[in-house]
Protein backbone atom coordinates (compact mmCIF):
# COMPACT_ATOMS: atom_id res chain seq x y z
CA UNK A 1 0.00 0.00 0.00
CA UNK A 2 1.69 3.01 -1.19
CA UNK A 3 0.51 6.50 -1.59
CA UNK A 4 1.19 6.27 -5.35
CA UNK A 5 -1.28 3.44 -5.89
CA UNK A 6 -4.13 5.64 -4.79
CA UNK A 7 -5.00 3.73 -1.66
CA UNK A 8 -5.09 5.73 1.55
CA UNK A 9 -2.84 4.92 4.47
CA UNK A 10 -4.87 4.23 7.70
CA UNK A 11 -2.24 5.94 9.83
CA UNK A 12 -2.20 8.96 7.57
CA UNK A 13 -6.00 9.09 7.60
CA UNK A 14 -6.12 9.54 11.37
CA UNK A 15 -3.13 11.66 12.28
CA UNK A 16 -4.66 12.73 15.63
CA UNK A 17 -5.24 9.14 16.84
CA UNK A 18 -2.80 6.72 18.45
CA UNK A 19 -1.80 3.87 16.18
CA UNK A 20 -4.52 1.23 16.22
CA UNK A 21 -6.12 2.33 19.51
CA UNK A 22 -8.48 5.01 18.33
CA UNK A 23 -7.48 7.12 21.36
CA UNK A 24 -6.54 10.71 20.73
CA UNK A 25 -2.88 11.60 20.88
CA UNK A 26 -1.84 13.88 23.71
CA UNK A 27 1.11 16.14 23.94
CA UNK A 28 3.76 15.15 26.46
CA UNK A 29 3.35 17.01 29.77
CA UNK A 30 5.09 20.34 29.81
CA UNK A 31 6.83 21.39 33.02
CA UNK A 32 5.74 24.78 34.32
CA UNK A 33 8.34 27.47 33.92
CA UNK A 34 10.61 27.80 36.92
CA UNK A 35 9.91 30.87 39.04
CA UNK A 36 12.24 33.79 38.78
CA UNK A 37 14.23 34.32 41.94
CA UNK A 38 14.24 37.75 43.48
CA UNK A 39 16.83 39.02 45.88
CA UNK A 40 15.23 41.04 48.65
CA UNK A 41 17.49 43.40 50.47
CA UNK A 42 16.56 44.99 53.75
CA UNK A 43 18.26 47.65 55.71
CA UNK A 44 20.57 46.33 58.43
CA UNK A 45 18.87 45.75 61.74
CA UNK A 46 19.62 48.22 64.45
CA UNK A 47 18.80 47.92 68.11
CA UNK A 48 15.85 50.08 69.12
CA UNK A 49 16.76 53.47 70.42
CA UNK A 50 15.91 53.67 74.10
CA UNK A 51 14.69 57.02 75.18
CA UNK A 52 14.98 57.04 78.93
CA UNK A 53 12.13 58.60 80.76
CA UNK A 54 13.12 60.97 83.53
CA UNK A 55 11.22 58.87 86.04
CA UNK A 56 13.08 55.62 85.29
CA UNK A 57 16.38 57.50 85.45
CA UNK A 58 15.45 58.45 89.02
CA UNK A 59 15.69 54.76 89.97
CA UNK A 60 19.38 54.65 89.24
CA UNK A 61 20.21 58.02 90.69
CA UNK A 62 22.23 58.17 93.87
CA UNK A 63 19.46 59.69 95.94
CA UNK A 64 17.14 58.25 98.57
CA UNK A 65 14.03 58.31 96.38
CA UNK A 66 15.43 55.93 93.75
CA UNK A 67 16.89 53.63 96.37
CA UNK A 68 13.57 53.54 98.23
CA UNK A 69 11.65 52.63 95.06
CA UNK A 70 14.07 49.87 94.11
CA UNK A 71 14.24 48.41 97.60
CA UNK A 72 10.44 48.37 97.86
CA UNK A 73 10.19 46.58 94.50
CA UNK A 74 12.78 44.01 95.50
CA UNK A 75 11.11 43.47 98.88
CA UNK A 76 7.73 42.95 97.19
CA UNK A 77 9.24 40.50 94.68
CA UNK A 78 10.86 38.59 97.53
CA UNK A 79 7.50 38.40 99.31
CA UNK A 80 5.81 37.01 96.19
CA UNK A 81 8.58 34.46 95.70
CA UNK A 82 8.53 33.26 99.29
CA UNK A 83 4.73 33.05 99.28
CA UNK A 84 4.98 30.60 96.37
CA UNK A 85 8.10 28.67 97.37
CA UNK A 86 6.85 27.76 100.85
CA UNK A 87 3.70 25.94 99.64
CA UNK A 88 5.75 24.30 96.87
CA UNK A 89 8.33 23.04 99.38
CA UNK A 90 5.61 21.74 101.69
CA UNK A 91 3.92 20.01 98.77
CA UNK A 92 7.14 18.37 97.58
CA UNK A 93 8.25 17.26 101.04
CA UNK A 94 4.89 16.05 102.32
CA UNK A 95 4.69 12.64 100.63
CA UNK A 96 8.27 11.49 101.33
CA UNK A 97 7.83 12.61 104.96
CA UNK A 98 4.57 10.67 105.25
CA UNK A 99 6.19 7.62 103.62
CA UNK A 100 8.94 7.64 106.25
CA UNK A 101 6.62 8.25 109.20
CA UNK A 102 3.90 5.83 108.06
CA UNK A 103 5.58 2.95 106.15
CA UNK A 104 2.25 1.40 105.15
CA UNK A 105 1.66 4.38 102.82
CA UNK A 106 4.87 3.53 100.95
CA UNK A 107 3.65 -0.05 100.39
CA UNK A 108 0.04 0.82 99.51
CA UNK A 109 -1.34 0.13 96.04
CA UNK A 110 -4.37 1.44 94.18
CA UNK A 111 -5.69 -0.89 91.47
CA UNK A 112 -2.33 -2.64 91.41
CA UNK A 113 -0.36 0.59 90.96
CA UNK A 114 1.85 1.73 93.84
CA UNK A 115 0.46 4.79 95.62
CA UNK A 116 3.88 6.46 95.45
CA UNK A 117 3.73 6.38 91.65
CA UNK A 118 0.25 7.86 91.59
CA UNK A 119 1.07 10.62 94.08
CA UNK A 120 4.45 11.55 92.60
CA UNK A 121 3.38 11.12 88.96
CA UNK A 122 -0.03 12.75 89.00
CA UNK A 123 -0.60 14.34 92.36
CA UNK A 124 2.40 16.66 92.44
CA UNK A 125 2.42 18.32 89.02
CA UNK A 126 -1.07 19.89 88.84
CA UNK A 127 -0.61 21.80 92.14
CA UNK A 128 2.88 22.89 91.06
CA UNK A 129 1.53 24.17 87.75
CA UNK A 130 -1.21 26.07 89.59
CA UNK A 131 1.41 27.58 91.92
CA UNK A 132 3.44 28.64 88.87
CA UNK A 133 0.42 30.30 87.26
CA UNK A 134 -0.40 32.02 90.54
CA UNK A 135 3.19 33.27 90.84
CA UNK A 136 3.25 34.67 87.29
CA UNK A 137 -0.05 36.49 87.81
CA UNK A 138 1.11 38.02 91.11
CA UNK A 139 4.50 39.02 89.68
CA UNK A 140 2.89 40.66 86.63
CA UNK A 141 0.43 42.50 88.85
CA UNK A 142 3.29 43.71 91.04
CA UNK A 143 5.30 44.92 88.06
CA UNK A 144 2.24 46.67 86.63
CA UNK A 145 1.62 48.49 89.92
CA UNK A 146 5.28 49.52 90.05
CA UNK A 147 5.17 50.73 86.44
CA UNK A 148 1.99 52.69 87.15
CA UNK A 149 3.69 54.23 90.19
CA UNK A 150 6.64 55.36 88.05
CA UNK A 151 4.52 56.86 85.30
CA UNK A 152 2.10 58.65 87.60
CA UNK A 153 4.81 60.91 88.94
Amino acid sequence: MTASSGESDPVAAEPDRALGTGLPLTDPPVAPPSPIREVVRASPRRPPVRVPSPVSDDLFAEDDYGQTLLSSLIRAQLGVTVSVLLPAAVLLCLYPLLAVLVPSIARATVLGVPLALIVLGGGIYPPLILLGVWYVRRAERLEQRFSDLLHDE
